[in-house]
């Protein structure tokens, strides 16, 4: 507890709270402010095993405003893979990008989160309208971090996040039958018991599971092992030996979450997993830092590989290109890897990034070209 309060001021507070009925984005605002993407769709290879899917909707707080749009902004992808035979029933690895889950700390909130103009605001907004659960959460959850506030606001709203984010995945996987690795999304050192994501009182981790073509999630849970500094004020970092390799119809699976995949020991430990596939769900931001200067390791020591003289110098894009997947992926049994990025304008966060691709041990040049609101999907017949 961080300190001691008054149970008939806390009721008080709880009271008055819950006295402000919330009004849901309806269905006519959902449909009338969601994006209207155009998709880029990219095919490499001709084989007949399967296809091993990376999927980059483009996304916006009303594609999060009920658990339905969240539902109906993904599914346009699935029945569009469908639709032009790029699945295969039981045969196929749809890779979704990083903090895809994680914008679900709004879904069903008051509309006027939603007309807020700043993620700053929303988040404001979302404290005041839940203030008793908030209050409740700050004053007697233990603290891990240093940004206790953050930390509360998804403590607070923990349940329904899991809950909607595997109720989502679940219907997909259901539905198209194929496997999932569903991004990334921020809970309490969430575990898996008697098939149901279960968050628990320990610290926000960045998580990403894998969903089976029957609908069944995995119980073995990745967790990103490095965490940017923006992302340590509130996320503890996972065990490299603890993050799982799956077995699935297209053989083991490997995933690495966004910065995980700049690290060589996290490569050592793909070699040893003796894994065929590799997805790495990654997020960036703001829309121009791609084309920024990169500054090196962010929150860690450059590695003893890394060039000194490209700090300063060259672009983030092309220091991803290096010194993460396409650069570092050595390992021949690796018949193909996924990078898919995060895309959309959330509030005032706009995501950037291109996706990197590598099949048959050699990277796959992405010829997208930038449009405005463009979701992207790429597929590799294995």
């Amino acid at each position: 507890m961080r300190f001691s309060v008054s149970f008939s001021v806390f009721v008080s507070l709880t009271f008055f709270t819950i006295q402000c009925q919330k009004q849901v984005v309806t269905q006519e605002e959902i449909t009338k402010f969601l994006p209207k993407p155009k998709v880029y769709i990219q095919t490499e290879g001709s084989g007949k095993r399967g296809s091993f899917v990376g999927m980059e909707p483009y996304l916006s707080k009303y594609s999060y405003a009920t658990e339905d749009s969240f539902y109906l902004a993904l599914r346009e992808y699935f029945q569009m893979a469908k639709e032009k035979e790029l699945l295969f029933v039981d045969r196929s690895i749809v890779v979704l990008p990083e903090y895809l889950g994680t914008w679900l700390v709004v879904t069903a909130e008051d509309k006027s989160i939603f007309a807020s103009t700043t993620i700053q605001e929303a988040m404001e907004l979302l404290v005041k309208q839940n203030l008793g659960s908030f209050l409740w959460h700050y004053l007697f959850s233990t603290s891990y971090s240093s940004d206790t506030l953050k930390e509360t606001l998804f403590r607070m709203k923990a349940w329904q996040m899991s809950d909607r984010y595997q109720s989502v995945f679940v219907r997909l996987a259901l539905e198209y039958r194929v496997a999932i690795v569903a991004g990334s999304i921020v809970l309490p050192h969430p575990k898996v018991i008697e098939g149901k994501i279960t968050p628990t009182d320990g610290p926000l981790e960045n998580v990403s599971f894998y969903f089976h073509p029957d609908g069944r999630v995995d119980d073995q849970i990745v967790r990103k092992l490095f965490p940017i500094i923006e992302e340590k004020e509130f996320l503890k970092e996972g065990k490299l030996e603890e993050n799982p390799t799956y077995q699935t119809s297209l053989g083991k699976l490997y995933t690495m979450v966004c910065a995980d995949s700049w690290f060589p020991e996290v490569y050592q430990e793909l070699k040893k997993s003796e894994a065929e596939l590799l997805a790495v769900p990654s997020f960036v931001s703001p829309s121009d830092a791609w084309t920024t200067k990169w500054n090196g390791y962010n929150g860690y020591a450059n590695p003893k590989d890394i060039d000194p003289k490209d700090i300063g110098s060259i672009s983030e894009r092309t220091a991803w290109k290096k010194y993460a997947m396409l650069g570092r992926l050595k390992d021949p049994k690796v018949k193909a890897g996924i990078n898919v990025f995060f895309r959309g304008e959330i509030w005032d966060m706009k995501a950037s990034g291109d996706a990197f691709l590598s099949l048959g041990g050699k990277p796959v040049l992405n010829v997208v070209k930038e449009e405005k609101n463009q979701g992207r999907m790429y597929v590799l017949f294995l």
